[in-house]
């Protein structure tokens, strides 16, 4: 908990210490269990892409600040999904309670062109991923690791984690950024019994009522405007339909994005390209983004028996079509680590016990 607040606290500096020590924990909580750990193909091939996709940007970016920064950023979430599987629900804790007293003393509603927004949209979402796991093990507990004390087991672990959930839920509604919200809704849909008559009884005439608030209250999030992405991802786009064979097959470079916007007097405030798959493609080509597809088509097939799991991941995926997700360190790592907890709770399940050997 001391290392993540320290690296939430460090967050103003710039991100890059507060990043590295993120990697530390993570890998501080993987390594005593290495040993203890097998791994099956799919887990190993996954490690392997990894690696190479690690190795590949930083030979595209020839071993540069940037390419090591970006590499940094690509090692976040599958160290947190490792982390969670190995370590279970006992690592959520840890997570949970900085983020939670971070957002509660530095959030404050900021006047923007389009009205009042509350910050840290991504930490609040952040919380509700991790809340939405800590409530799926109070649902079907497990033997192993409880949270707190085994008196308190009934009321804390059944109220905290919804009360928690709440306070995120609340945060990204009131930060009014839609693609948060969007992804907030992927990894509700995915606690949501469908089959259940009461489900669509009292869930139509809710969602009904949540629109019709947010259209009267929070219209910005029903606006359709893009905040002048779409004409840097054309520019971009068209700069890269028109480069070499080797520019698009090897990119133009980790870095080169971030290169031109500085050098552009109406792009200094928007800061990066706000698409991390295009990203991707443009920076190290056809053979990175091959590989960061890859890496993500084996992430999901490793958690594929949970389906909050998935969701937690393809919620990462939604929000990098029209954000800089790779850049919010805290959030790739709680939904990495959420994702892995959920997977974690899923083997357990189907594991079977010594009698059924």
């Amino acid at each position: 908990m001391g290392l993540l607040g320290l690296s939430l606290w460090l967050l103003p500096m710039g991100g890059t210490l507060s990043k590295a020590i993120i990697v530390l924990w993570a890998v501080l909580g993987i390594l005593p269990l290495l040993g203890q750990r097998g791994f099956a193909v799919d887990g190993i091939l996954a490690f392997l892409l990894w690696l190479a996709l690690l190795f590949w940007v930083l030979v595209v970016g020839h071993l540069g600040t940037a390419a090591w920064r970006l590499a940094g950023n690509l090692a976040i979430l599958p160290l947190g999904l490792m982390l969670g599987r190995m370590q279970g629900r006992a690592v959520l804790a840890p997570i949970m309670v900085p983020v939670l007293v971070y957002v509660l003393v530095d959030s404050e509603f900021q006047l923007t062109s389009e009205g009042w927004r509350l910050n840290n949209p991504f930490l609040f979402l952040s919380l509700f991923v991790l809340a939405m796991v800590a409530w799926q093990n109070v649902r079907k507990p497990q033997p192993n690791a409880p949270l707190y004390p085994r008196s308190a087991q009934p009321v804390m672990n059944a109220v905290l984690p919804v009360l928690i959930a709440g306070i995120g839920m609340a945060g990204v509604v009131a930060s009014q950024t839609r693609i948060a919200i969007l992804a907030m809704g992927l990894v509700a849909i995915t606690r949501i019994p469908a089959t259940r008559a009461w489900v669509w009884l009292i869930g139509l005439p809710l969602a009904g009522g949540s629109l019709w608030l947010i259209a009267d209250y929070l219209p910005r999030i029903l606006f359709t405007h893009a905040s002048g992405r779409l004409a840097y991802w054309q520019m971009f786009w068209q700069q890269w339909q028109d480069g070499s064979n080797s520019e698009q097959w090897f990119g133009f470079g980790v870095g080169a994005i971030e290169a031109q916007l500085l050098k552009m007097q109406s792009a200094v405030s928007f800061g990066a390209l706000h698409n991390d798959h295009f990203h991707m493609l443009y920076e190290t080509g056809l053979i990175g983004a091959g590989l960061w597809m890859a890496g993500w088509g084996i992430m999901v097939w490793l958690v594929r028996h949970s389906a909050l799991a998935v969701g937690i991941l393809l919620a990462v995926m939604v929000t990098m079509v029209t954000d800089n997700t790779l850049s919010y360190g805290h959030y790739l790592l709680a939904s990495g680590v959420a994702a892995g907890v959920a997977w974690h709770r899923r083997m357990v399940e189907n594991t079977p016990a010594v009698d059924d050997v």
